[in-house]
């Protein structure tokens, strides 16, 4: 398991990922579309930035049967790490 400092350093990388965990970090549930359409991108870059904070243990699909309207929540380590994010900026 990767420490805080590692993840931190995963997220602050690239700032589409900063923005969706933060995102997440003051909503707790969304979908990808009311993501896309919050930061402005496109559905694709917010599927592949979910992915990757999913593998990195940071959010978490609460609908993993859907194909469409899937729900993505922030778990703890991602609160702690979007906590240790905002302190260190």
């Amino acid at each position: 398991m990767k420490t805080l400092k590692q993840l931190y350093a995963f997220i602050i990388t690239s700032k589409l990922r900063k923005s969706v965990l933060n995102l997440l970090y003051k909503h707790s549930t969304l979908r990808q579309t009311p993501i896309a359409k919050k930061l402005k991108k496109k559905q694709q870059n917010i599927r592949l930035v979910l992915l990757q904070l999913e593998k990195e243990g940071l959010v978490e699909c609460l609908t993993p049967e859907k194909k469409a309207w899937k729900v993505y929540a922030i778990t703890q380590l991602g609160k702690d790490v979007a906590r240790y994010v905002k302190k260190s900026l």
